[in-house]
């Protein structure tokens, strides 16, 4: 089996604090193991089994058994783990002091099937017509890397993803002064008007 690719990555994952803020639990394994399937071929959860089998990833993470049902389920774990996993990245890249200055920006992406909560139609950003669609806002500090990620339905308007992600910030990571940076029209009034008491 090759290692190479896998240990680096794994060590990478320690020295960032991903690993750290994943836990050592079965699921923080699995969850890490998901990140470096996805980093070394971007592919299905499928994929990422069979990539366990021809990579080192099990025997690298301490895993003792694997199939695409642990994936699913973990991605479970992953979004109700979500925020805690984000506070400690976030603490860890910003352990003395909040930045003022964070950028924000959403896309959206289409789906092949039809079985999802937040599939809708709406403006699709990647070309590709009579699909349904995701929209996604990404949140990042000064130096362009993500800090929180969030998901909505496909027809949510730019514009209404803005008092979620001044919620993470006021409510999730305590900021108090902030300078969001977001493509032109995003931040209008109704968005300044609805920021929390002292922002």
């Amino acid at each position: 089996k090759r290692v190479g690719a896998v240990w680096t990555l794994d060590r990478l994952a320690q020295r960032l604090g991903i690993s750290k803020a994943l836990g050592s639990s079965r699921d923080g394994q699995l969850a890490l193991l998901q990140v470096i399937a996805r980093t070394i071929d971007q592919g299905s959860r499928l994929s990422a089994v069979r990539l366990a089998k021809s990579h080192a990833v099990c025997e690298v993470l301490g895993i003792d058994k694997l199939d695409e049902d642990d994936l699913d389920e973990n991605l479970a774990w992953l979004a109700q783990e979500q925020e805690a996993i984000e506070m400690q990245l976030y603490k860890a890249r910003f352990p003395n002091a909040a930045p003022t200055l964070f950028l924000y920006d959403v896309t959206s992406s289409y789906l092949e099937g039809t079985c999802n909560a937040l599939a809708n139609w709406g403006y699709g950003r990647d070309g590709k017509k009579g699909k349904l669609q995701i929209v996604v806002g990404l949140l990042a500090g000064p130096d362009g890397l993500p800090v929180a990620v969030r998901v909505f339905e496909g027809n949510t308007n730019d514009t209404k993803t803005v008092s979620e992600q001044v919620r993470i910030l006021a409510e999730h990571f305590g900021v108090k002064e902030v300078t969001l940076v977001g493509d032109r029209g995003m931040l209008k009034q109704p968005q300044i008007d609805s920021l929390p008491d002292g922002f």
